[in-house]
């Protein structure tokens, strides 16, 4: 199996490569110069239209959204126990990880890049400061969830 991951440094694209790594997966790391617009080339952009890191391809084929990637690479990887083996429980991981991607993530965006989200003039500290409010109750809410534990579940 050949397995390629489009990655940039300070992305998103952290967590299917650190997943990659646990599950001790034999992959390539391709950058993408997101800086220079990379993400923006006809070459990536058959990979992936949505213009975003990561994609990790397997076998040829690309797949995007982090969380498919996480239950994709959990379910090839089974050895390396990166979702629970209860059912019950690998759904709640799976909601844990949606929630990561479509609410905490979001807000990360708008603090690297608040002028995606408002062009106004002058706008972007109001941007910041919002977003850094919402994560921060974000963080609060992960904070409970894990109650004095390390993991959200029974191991890492």
């Amino acid at each position: 199996m050949k397995l390629e991951l489009f990655y940039a440094p300070v992305t998103c694209a952290l967590v299917p490569y650190v997943t990659l790594t646990e599950a001790r997966a034999d992959f390539e790391v391709r950058p993408v110069n997101m800086g220079k617009g990379q993400q923006n080339s006809p070459e990536y952009l058959k990979l992936n239209p949505k213009h975003k890191v990561p994609v990790l391809v397997i076998d040829g084929d690309p797949l995007t959204e982090n969380v498919a990637m996480q239950i994709w690479i959990a379910r090839t990887f089974p050895q390396a126990k990166l979702l629970p083996s209860d059912p019950w429980q690998e759904l709640q991981a799976m909601s844990i990880m949606s929630w990561c991607s479509g609410g905490i993530h979001p807000f990360l965006a708008r603090i690297n890049s608040p002028v995606k989200v408002c062009d106004a003039p002058g706008a972007e500290d109001s941007v910041k400061r919002l977003a850094t409010g919402n994560l921060m109750e974000l963080f609060k809410i992960a904070d409970d969830m894990l109650a004095g534990r390390e993991y959200f579940f029974d191991h890492f």
